[in-house]
């Protein structure tokens, strides 16, 4: 593995020599030391990217030459999953017994599928143009250019690849920032990336802080900006690459709603609820508000309280925790702010709400069931990025349900629970929510993700994903 950056292929040290420390949040050590890069080192790699989005071989290169070059990556990928596992598990406190399913082999499904997507021509023939002189026409996808792919720290290998895999295999440049918490597995992949024959300048590995982050979303050598973080940071991306009409991926934040309608099974959808404490609830399209109808809504609780009490908190590496911990120190003050507003407000503690009796001095916050939500309160608006559960009750019909669901400036996610599957189906269809399910929460290679309103613009994954990395063009002709 590499502590260094890549940039113009090459492993190099921050041009101004800084260092970055990466904690372990399981026990708040320096785990190791990479590169800080600086803006010297991002005008570089946009430099580099630059020309050879312009001159080099890469975009001209045919789809399948470029897709076997992708599938060597793969493979080297796939030889270094315990790698990816050992930084994830160190840098991001995923759990041992979880990471490697998780973060590791369920991403390159993904991968997979988007390198079989671009392999071929995403041109599309249209019918001649009739006239006194026959004209062919088609529509031609061509790489947008320099895409600056900007990643946060909660799902960071996931994230690179569903960034880098699409924009390259479709003839894109790169510069991939990582987050500062989890660099590793970034840079990893820039070396992999080299390895595998992917040419100088076509993907550059930069770490860096907001200044580095800026260049990338502003300056005018790059087209596109792929990016991945919270809505207040996706706003200023949108407003500031909107000087130079870069165009934009952004998949932001959520707020989710698990909608349970009055024949639901109560112990399904406790059971379904319990996934807010995934990757120790920071994930953006968790389900944190669950919608109860009344009728259910105490045996559901019940059941939740129960589960949550038995759940094991403990350090990332230890195979009996069921939780890790939180990102940092600073994250889990943020958390803690969120439960404290919520016991100010009204929300009374179900289950949680404090720190776990936890010998290692990392950064753990209890699992939290809060009841007695009403839809106004801040722990039900904003995004909290934590294991932190916000249940609200509804009386009346299945419109209420999609009026609480949609009371949010939110639109990411969300699921709908009932014995009959075509009511569900209804209900999940009123919700401004761009990736809903009915009685169950799947993903899948082929289903795009994004969100509606504050939740992002454009889509991942899928057809949709590797199209937004290509431009359109109209080509016609005559004899």
């Amino acid at each position: 593995m590499t502590d260094q950056l890549i940039v113009d292929g090459e492993l190099r040290p921050a041009a101004a020599g800084a260092v970055l420390a990466v904690e372990n949040p399981s026990t708040a050590e320096t785990v190791r030391r990479v590169a800080l890069g600086g803006l010297t080192d991002a005008d570089a790699a946009i430099a580099s990217a630059r020309r050879e989005a312009d001159t080099g071989q890469w975009p001209t290169m045919p789809p399948a030459e470029r897709a076997d070059v992708m599938r060597r990556l793969g493979r080297l990928l796939e030889q270094n999953e315990d790698l990816f596992a050992d930084l994830l598990v160190e840098e991001l406190g995923a759990l041992r017994t979880q990471v490697k399913a998780i973060h590791v082999v369920r991403p390159m499904a993904n991968y997979w599928d988007q390198v079989e997507r671009g392999s071929r021509s995403l041109d599309e023939p249209l019918p001649p143009i009739e006239g006194p002189v026959p004209t062919a026409q088609m529509i031609v996808r061509e790489p947008r250019g320099v895409v600056s792919a900007i990643v946060p720290w909660n799902f960071p290998h996931f994230l690179d690849l569903w960034k880098v895999g699409p924009a390259l295999v479709t003839g894109n440049t790169v510069v991939l920032k990582p987050a500062l918490e989890t660099p590793s597995v970034a840079l990893e992949l820039g070396r992999l990336a080299l390895e595998a024959g992917v040419p100088p300048g076509v993907l550059n590995v930069v770490t860096g802080g907001s200044d580095v982050g800026e260049m990338l979303t502003t300056d005018p050598r790059v087209d596109m900006v792929s990016f991945t973080g919270s809505t207040t940071v996706g706003r200023a991306i949108a407003s500031a690459g909107g000087r130079t009409m870069k165009r934009m991926v952004l998949e932001l934040g959520g707020k989710s709603a698990l909608v349970a309608l009055d024949d639901a099974d109560p112990t399904r959808v406790a059971q379904a609820a319990m996934r807010f404490v995934l990757n120790c609830g920071q994930g953006c399209a968790l389900m944190t508000r669950l919608v109860l109808h009344e009728s259910i809504h105490d045996e559901v609780v019940e059941q939740l309280v129960a589960i949550v009490r038995s759940l094991e908190v403990g350090p990332a590496d230890d195979e009996t925790s069921q939780v890790g911990p939180l990102i940092s120190a600073t994250h889990r003050d943020r958390v803690e702010g969120y439960m404290a507003s919520g016991r100010e407000q009204g929300a009374t503690v179900a289950v949680g709400g404090g720190r776990p009796d936890v010998e290692a001095a990392g950064y753990y916050v209890e699992p939290t069931v809060f009841i007695d939500v009403d839809n106004g309160m801040r722990i039900a608006r904003e995004e909290i990025f934590g294991p932190v559960l916000c249940v609200m009750r509804y009386a009346g019909s299945d419109d209420e349900a999609v009026a609480i669901a949609n009371d949010s400036e939110y639109g990411l996610a969300g699921s709908v629970w009932s014995a009959d599957v075509a009511r569900g189906i209804a209900v999940a269809r009123r919700i401004r929510a761009g990736k809903m399910s009915v009685n169950e929460y799947t993903s899948s290679v082929d289903g795009p993700f994004g969100g509606y309103k504050q939740s992002g613009v454009g889509r991942e994954l899928g057809q949709l994903g590797i199209e937004e990395f290509t431009e359109v063009k109209h080509l016609a002709w005559g004899s």
